[in-house]
């Protein structure tokens, strides 16, 4: 049987967060009572760790996003974050994808959960500092189903590309990090976002929005140099 790759995992949530299910629920948050039916449908789920430094509090399942006209955004599959982490992709959906997405003609129906909650170091490697995935404080997407009927990639070079300026221009406004295509080789086909604390309130936004052309001159080799004339 061929082996099933990690990304298959990263969206579900952790097996330890169920080990508790026959403890005393903990009460909800601020945060779960200010978003619950009003801006996300959510699960609350108990606070678990994990190997090393992984875990969280203040945990949730996000499952939709409500829309002020109460229509809903489901996330797909839900993803699992902090309440915080939920909120602020909550907020995202609503005020500024929402408002990209009228641009193409249409309103979101679908957001594309790549990965969130997942044990584990930066990018897969060993040793490496565990990412924010592992304190369930981000979420790796894909892109929109939209209403009628399309998926639009963020990262998909023939589409429109003021709505992609316009995504990535939210999704640098809104979280502290952004990392897409031209970032670190590992997120060419899909956009992370987290609310990492960094000192002196530091930001990183790298996702560079390419154009059909910018894959040709990188995947078709310059011609040689012109030899030189003889002397």
């Amino acid at each position: 049987m061929a082996p099933v790759p990690m990304e298959a995992f990263a969206a579900e949530p952790d097996p330890r967060a169920t080990e508790t299910a026959n403890v005393e629920p903990e009460q909800p948050s601020a945060c779960q009572l200010r978003i619950a039916g009003r801006i996300a449908v959510i699960a609350p789920l108990p606070s678990f760790g994990g190997p090393g430094d992984c875990g969280a509090s203040d945990v949730v399942r996000l499952e939709a996003i409500i829309q002020p006209d109460k229509s809903r955004v489901a996330v797909n599959p839900p993803a699992t974050m902090r309440c915080t982490m939920a909120e602020a992709v909550a907020v995202w959906v609503r005020e500024d994808l929402t408002a990209s997405a009228a641009q193409l003609g249409a309103a979101p129906q679908a957001l594309d959960n790549y990965a969130s909650y997942d044990c584990r170091g930066r990018n897969r490697v060993a040793g490496a500092r565990i990412s924010q995935h592992g304190l369930a404080n981000a979420v790796d997407v894909r892109g929109l189903r939209l209403s009628d009927g399309r998926f639009v990639s963020f990262t998909d070079r023939r589409l429109a590309r003021a709505f992609r300026e316009a995504v990535r221009k939210s999704a640098c406004d809104r979280f502290t990090t952004v990392l897409g295509p031209g970032s670190d080789g590992h997120h060419e086909d899909h956009i992370h976002i987290d609310l990492a604390e960094r000192r002196g309130g530091y930001r990183l936004c790298q996702w560079n929005v390419l154009d059909p052309a910018d894959e040709v001159s990188r995947d078709v080799p310059l011609p040689r140099p012109r030899p030189k004339a003889a002397t």
